[in-house]
């Protein structure tokens, strides 16, 4: 019998080691072996089912639930499992149904005293869940408060934060007229930190370098939008006044690879905790730490709590502000935050370039511009290919708006949600309520070769108040023109700037009947959407937006110039 427990224990650590390996197949038949000879082995058949659904063998995976539940009713990783294979087949509405199950029961477990701390994790977990569910379906506030839930029940301060910062980035999917109650979120993220000591201190003027240490940390150092925004940072910087080191957080691939070999240093901090790599970049001397992820997804924000460079900046991959007072500045521009204009919600002071906040390099394998669709179609069509999550139901009123104007007019969507059939039904129901025509609307799900499908839209309408980025650089280069809607607030603007920078202010709008009278007047003039689509993508080419050289020096006109104030403090 000992000789048994003792095979069966390594049999599990075993299964468990590959399966937190991703070696899932492995894992697998480690799990079938022990199982062979004892088939109510609960905790070897979740891991079994685990490393199923990380096969994308989902029936298997269920099967393997189902038999987990014949022993145990109440087993709560069964329960997540089902939840994570609802995930990965799209279900949401279904997922959403489940969730809502589990954390009712999750939390009459932890009321009745039933093994909290076991159950405490499952339900952090579950709120986690839940809020990344609901902000695809466009439950945005719904889906801070689930995040804001796991935070405040995770036990782990690393997970905590995490958690704190889904709520933070789902908040700006907040239509405007909810944003007033969720102000002062940011701020509770800062007081997580708060007895965080700084490795960096007024010390470290004195350091003597001859070239100002300029680090960029971030996630996506990789093929990714802002692995794109920031190569011109490191290609073209002036080596003769200062000196780039990288850290990577991140699986490098040959993106990365290209960006490493413009680099001066490049330090690969992907598992590292948060203490090693800030004494790692405070061992580098780095001047000044530059923050690309903001609140995304496997952020660097624990790192720059522990300020390890005395002067700290964030901006190019997020719009708003962080809330962690040891960040210094916002890397912004004069048409994202005009002067005269303070956010009281910002922790950062606001770094106005003279012309754009970030630089869009045109790739050189853009797919070839094709001729406005609405030439052999015979209606034109508006499109947006922005993420989903950004689609309140105020944009959608507008869009309608828009459709009403310009009769027989059709609607492009591509997101993700639109990959599944319960995804497009929740699409379809929005649509429906917002009074737009089952007919008039085409559902695109996700796609690689996403470009060329910008051959099937001849208007993009931008979305509000969380805009377009890369997306309305994209449609652009593709020869199509982007209406957007002038913000009031920081986010709300960068749709302003991109199009001011691309020398596009006509397709600016300063109120939604703005909006809808340009998108109407585009619609009716053939030969300007012709002519747009022949030549945007040259337009675009000599445009600020595109001027690498110029963005780089007055980046770098900008360090230079927060270093000197941090000198003279």
């Amino acid at each position: 019998m000992k000789n048994i427990a003792a095979r069966r224990q390594e049999l599990l650590m075993r299964a468990n080691a590959l399966y937190e390996a991703k070696e899932y197949a492995r894992a697998a038949e480690t799990a079938a072996e022990l199982l062979a000879a004892l088939p109510e082995d609960v905790e070897m058949r979740y891991i079994r089912a685990a490393a199923l659904t990380g096969l994308e063998r989902y029936e298997e995976a269920r099967a393997e639930i189902a038999r987990i539940r014949a022993v145990r009713p109440d087993h709560a990783g069964a329960a997540r499992q089902e939840i994570y294979i609802d995930r990965a087949e799209g279900k949401i509405r279904t997922q959403i149904v489940h969730l809502r199950t589990f954390i009712a029961a999750l939390e009459q477990r932890i009321a009745a005293g039933d093994n909290i701390a076991y159950h405490t994790v499952f339900l952090a977990s579950a709120y986690s869940l839940l809020g990344e569910a609901l902000t695809i379906t466009g439950e945005s506030a719904a889906a801070v408060d689930a995040f804001l839930a796991s935070s405040r029940h995770e036990t782990r301060p690393t997970q905590r934060a995490e958690e704190y910062s889904n709520a933070l980035f789902a908040a700006n999917y907040l239509p405007e007229r909810l944003r007033s109650s969720y102000t002062d979120l940011a701020h509770g993220y800062g007081a997580l930190y708060r007895g965080v000591t700084p490795l960096a201190s007024h010390a470290d003027a004195v350091r003597g370098h001859d070239r100002l240490r300029i680090g960029y940390i971030s996630p996506d150092l990789r093929t990714h939008p802002v692995g794109t925004l920031v190569r011109p940072l490191l290609a073209l910087h002036d080596r003769t006044r200062f000196v780039v080191c990288c850290y990577a957080n991140c699986v490098e691939d040959a993106f990365s690879h290209a960006l490493r070999a413009s680099a001066d240093a490049w330090r690969n901090i992907q598992g590292m905790p948060a203490e090693e790599v800030a004494a790692c970049i405070r061992a580098d001397e780095i001047d000044i730490l530059v923050d690309l992820a903001g609140h995304t997804q496997n952020n660097c924000l624990p790192v720059l709590a522990h300020r390890p460079a005395p002067v700290q900046v964030t901006g190019i991959g997020y719009f708003n502000t962080t809330g962690l007072p040891a960040i210094d500045y916002m890397l912004s521009d004069v048409h994202v935050d005009p002067a005269g204009t303070t956010d009281p919600a910002f922790t950062e002071e606001i770094i106005r370039l003279p012309h754009s906040h970030f630089c869009y390099v045109l790739p050189e394998d853009l797919p070839p511009v094709a001729p406005p669709p609405v030439e052999h179609n015979g209606y034109v069509t508006f499109g947006s290919f922005n993420n989903f999550n950004k689609v309140t139901d105020e944009v959608l009123f507008l869009w309608r708006a828009v459709l009403d104007a310009v009769p027989h007019a059709r609607l492009l969507v591509k997101s993700k949600i639109f990959g599944s059939a319960e995804g497009r039904a929740i699409a379809a129901e929005r649509f429906a309520r917002c009074e737009i025509p089952a007919e008039r609307v085409e559902m695109h799900g996700f796609s690689r070769g996403y470009l060329a499908e910008y051959a099937a839209m001849d208007i993009a309408l931008d979305t509000f108040p969380y805009t377009g980025g890369i997306t309305t650089c994209e449609a652009l280069a593709m020869g199509v023109p982007v209406v957007t809607l002038r913000g009031a607030s920081h986010g709300a603007r960068f749709g302003e700037s991109l199009l001011q920078n691309a020398n596009l202010a006509e397709l600016i709008a300063d109120t939604p009947a703005d909006y809808v009278q340009i998108a109407q007047a585009l619609a009716s003039d053939a030969a300007t959407l012709r002519d747009l689509r022949a030549n945007l993508r040259t337009l675009l080419a000599h445009a600020p937006l595109t001027d690498a050289r110029t963005y780089v020096r007055d980046v770098e006109a900008a360090y230079a110039e927060i270093w000197e104030r941090f000198l003279r403090t």
